[in-house]
């Protein structure tokens, strides 16, 4: 899960964010009955800590704020920053610093301090901690590209973050604090890994959540899903595009009933195209994207109009290009921002390491403000790069027709080849493999080795997240970018 309980406190909590080993391995073994006790009592104490005065009236400003225009936003944003910068002007990482402390102490704009990059808040994370401003929660990356990070997220931050949530759900016409029924499925180690027969899920009954596992997903087991997701008949269905997306083949091909879904939500892994088509064509329903970090830096918002919407109330995000200027309608660019609402890991220009790229056109359909995005592209990882030197990327057209493809993945262990590992359905043939192979050659040249691969299964990282390309090259912002 990306929020854990503070490190002091030892409570039936530890047994969803794993704290500790003992516990992990009791509720894995654990009779079905007790894990949905526990589940329930944990999602009881989260219920209590999200939803205060605070949630409430976050999720209030939001309603009025997302038709805010450009001028109020502004700004809210630039308020925002002068009780941020003073109130972390004493944190070790700036105050030991000389080109932030002045820069903090005399008030400059955001766009004179230095951009901050991954590898060094990585390396010195625990001097960015200013946890002596209230309660706070314990945050972390999910390590799908090195190491984790563990990091403190004031309380508010947190409770502010789910006000975000709610408000997207609500575009759908979803209540996610009146317990509307939502079923999800993206990473929650809820059976054993070993487990081969159901129950591969648990539930919330207090909030009215089905967590189904990301890691037991197969030819074996997805009837099984199938059979509790009719069961449980939600409104909303919240995921891993990957695995949502296993969901959607699986539906098609076991469905009984109709669902009630009004909508589903994809979110931390970058949404492809093939997917959503997908996704909407066994469902019946929109998806709406959510593109978001552990470290609150940056939340856009995909609306019922299928626009993409840059959340300015939750942190000040610019969009650079390679010399850390502005980029324009049109262009494409890194996300560098500023997460002026959570004090307790405090961020300046922190380099997310996604890129965007931002909508020519920057009327809304809807009516809401904020900058529009024409499409995530995803991290500076998700590209090929080609022997002669092009950088590549929105490789998922090369599966665009292959409805015999159940899952795919683009391995590069150099410059001169890839390696396309293909699970394949029964139907698949060798009109498949050349409609692939010509749609490859197509965007990548003829220079690149291509190789099929074709496998049982694709593995996920320890969080249950699926890699769509996965590369030995070493990549920089630079290389993209420059």
């Amino acid at each position: 899960m990306l929020f854990s309980e503070s490190h002091h406190s030892k409570s039936v909590l530890e047994i969803m964010s794993y704290g500790n080993k003992i516990v992990k391995y009791l509720f894995d073994k654990a009779p079905y009955p007790f894990k949905v006790s526990a589940a329930s009592v944990y999602g009881l104490q989260q219920r209590v800590k999200r939803f205060d005065k605070g949630f409430y009236s976050m999720l209030e400003m939001l309603k009025l704020s997302q038709y805010w225009n450009e001028k109020e936003l502004r700004e809210y944003q630039d308020k925002r920053i002068v009780d941020f910068l003073q109130t972390i002007k004493d944190v070790k990482y700036y105050h030991n610093r000389p080109e932030y402390s002045e820069l903090i102490k005399n008030s400059r704009p955001i766009s004179e301090f230095p951009v901050l990059n991954k590898k060094e808040v990585k390396e010195h994370h625990k001097q960015f901690y200013n946890t002596g401003r209230g309660e706070v929660v314990w945050g972390h990356t999910s390590g799908t590209t090195g190491s984790a990070m563990v990091f403190p997220l004031s309380l508010q931050a947190y409770r502010n973050e789910y006000a975000f949530r709610a408000m997207h759900y609500n575009w759908a016409g979803v209540d996610f604090v009146r317990r509307d029924k939502i079923a999800m499925c993206s990473g929650h180690p809820v059976a054993l890994t070993a487990r081969k027969k159901p129950p591969f899920w648990t539930m919330d009954l207090v909030n009215n959540h089905l967590y189904f596992s990301s890691y037991h997903m197969g030819n074996a087991t997805l009837a099984a899903y199938i059979e509790k997701l009719e069961s449980f008949d939600p409104v909303l269905l919240h995921g891993y595009p990957s695995s949502i997306y296993l969901l959607a083949l699986a539906y098609k091909k076991y469905r009984r009933k109709k669902l009630s879904l009004k909508a589903v939500f994809t979110s931390s892994e970058t949404l492809l195209d093939f997917q959503r088509k997908a996704m909407e064509d066994a469902f019946q329903v929109k998806v709406f994207n959510w593109y978001g970090n552990s470290e609150m830096s940056a939340n856009i918002v995909e609306c019922e109009c299928g626009e993409l919407h840059l959340k300015s109330e939750q942190s000040f995000a610019e969009i650079l290009n390679g010399d850390n200027k502005p980029c324009n309608p049109g262009e494409i660019g890194r996300i560098v921002s500023t997460n002026f609402n959570n004090v307790a890991f405090p961020l300046i220009r922190y380099d997310v390491g996604d890129m965007v790229t931002i909508s020519a056109n920057q009327k809304s359909k809807c009516g809401r403000s904020g900058l529009l995005i024409e499409h995530i592209e995803g991290r500076i990882e998700d590209y090929i790069i080609t022997p002669d030197h092009r950088i590549v990327g929105r490789l998922d057209h090369l599966f665009k027709d292959s409805v015999n493809v159940l899952e795919a993945q683009i391995f590069q262990p150099s410059v001169n080849e890839i390696i396309l590992r293909i699970i394949r359905s029964e139907n698949y043939n060798i009109e498949d493999e050349k409609g692939i192979l010509t749609e490859a050659r197509m965007r990548l040249g003829e220079a690149i080795g291509i190789r099929f691969e074709y496998v049982d299964e694709i593995a996920r990282s320890n969080s249950g997240k699926y890699q769509f390309i996965v590369s030995t090259i070493e990549k920089t912002p630079d290389l993209f970018l420059g």
